[in-house]
């Protein structure tokens, strides 16, 4: 019979996937920052400065994911192409609110990329960033079912257009009334149901605990952290220049 007093201690190991692993590099911090600074960049700045964000948006989303960097750099070049085509088209107010719409989604691209980033993390490491930045309660646990909820919500798009195909059932563009019954109806009824399965998820972790909380996750920050938070900073002063 084994002496379980001579057993070495071993270290607990949290099982994760290579997608999780991999997308540690960087800091949920940093993304926030940068997150917060483009969002002002991209109010106000110029034109080369919105293309420097792009870039970097891009390097972030390329050292964490190959895959959706191509995705979201085709989808850009198709929407910019769009609407560079639809300039010399006169349709009236129709025309004129899908270029806007696809000028406005353009300009805040680098956000986009910068959020699906974030959507990569685990919730219970969001949570743990978020508590190390001081937010507590209730407040950490909607932000961080915000970002995890979206890629769930394009799964579940997808899922509907699916059973719509299924059915019988065209979708057009041109009759966005029943479109939107067509899709949000379903997608009402499954958020219901995710709602239902998160609240009893995060029940079974405790969080009616009043307590002082911890948790397994190292939060550390790495030299291509710093690098981003120093960009970041340089565009900032650099748009606040060109401004005066």
């Amino acid at each position: 019979m084994k002496n379980f007093s001579q057993v070495k201690p071993r270290k607990a190991i949290c099982k994760v996937n290579k997608e999780t692993k991999k997308n540690v590099r960087i800091n949920p911090k940093t993304i926030f920052g940068l997150i917060l600074i483009f969002s002002i960049i991209l109010l106000i700045g110029s034109t080369n400065v919105y293309y420097i964000c792009l870039i970097v948006s891009f390097l972030c989303l390329a050292s964490t994911s190959i895959k959706y960097a191509l995705n979201f750099l085709i989808g850009i070049a198709t929407i910019y192409f769009l609407s560079r085509g639809l300039e010399y088209i006169s349709g009236g107010i129709f025309v004129g609110s899908i270029y806007s719409m696809l000028k406005i989604g353009l300009r805040l691209s680098p956000i986009f990329i910068l959020a699906k980033i974030i959507s990569f993390y685990s919730t219970s490491y969001l949570i743990a960033v978020l508590r190390s930045m001081g937010i507590k309660g209730n407040l950490n646990i909607a932000v961080a079912l915000l970002f995890r909820l979206l890629p769930e919500i394009k799964i579940r798009l997808g899922e509907i257009k699916e059973g719509l195909k299924i059915r019988g059932f065209k979708v057009s563009i041109f009759h966005p009334i029943k479109a939107f019954e067509l899709y949000f109806v379903p997608l009402l009824y499954k958020c219901m149901h995710i709602s239902d399965t998160l609240t009893c998820s995060i029940l079974t972790k405790g969080i009616e605990y009043d307590g002082e909380k911890s948790s397994f996750h190292e939060i550390s920050f790495s030299k291509f952290d710093s690098l981003l938070w120093i960009l970041g900073i340089i565009l900032l002063g650099v748009t606040i220049w060109e401004l005066f």
